[in-house]
């Protein structure tokens, strides 16, 4: 069978999307070696919140991980590999749960500083970081769904299973 066109899309959007996961591990650990004074609130938040700090630093493996089953089930679904569908629904299972955390963490620590800190002339900065922490978690959900929904379709799964090999015919 010939591979659906939705299956080529999200494996190679797997494997972008993969390659930002592995961006954001080196931006996340940029971002901790951040030391002394700055004006980002992020980085205000991470050396005056002890628990804020844990949490970034959780996420590099998490980052990892998101690289490592993204990039591996992209390459899958291009090959049509029923593992692939499969580590993709789980991934998108992962994200879920990783975006409804952010989501949970930048309404806890980060938009309550930025928030407050918006009504502060000495720090514009901070109303793109409320609104990033807000529109993040909507815009987050939008892919794992799709890609749950698209992998769970009758015409995706059938064409991950092998074709049947014609029948015999009846000798004469």
């Amino acid at each position: 069978m010939q591979r659906p066109v939705p299956v080529s899309i999200f494996g190679i959007l797997n494997i972008v999307f993969g390659v930002y996961a592995l961006y954001s591990v080196f931006a996340t650990l940029s971002t901790l070696a951040i030391t002394g004074e700055s004006k980002n609130e992020i980085v205000k938040i991470i050396h005056d919140v002890p628990a804020y700090a844990t949490w970034v630093k959780c996420t590099i493996p998490m980052g990892l991980l998101s690289f490592a089953l993204l990039v591996a089930s992209g390459l899958g679904l291009l090959r049509l590999a029923e593992w692939a569908r499969k580590l993709s629904i789980a991934y998108g299972v992962y994200a879920i749960l990783f975006v409804i955390a952010v989501a949970i963490i930048n309404y806890t620590y980060v938009l309550p500083r930025a928030l407050r800190a918006t009504f502060h002339a000495d720090s514009v900065s901070s109303v793109p970081v409320a609104v990033i922490a807000i529109m993040g978690g909507l815009f987050g959900m939008i892919y794992p769904v799709a890609l749950i929904v698209f992998m769970m379709r009758k015409e995706i799964v059938a064409a991950f299973r092998p074709s049947a090999p014609p029948p015999d015919l009846p000798s004469a």
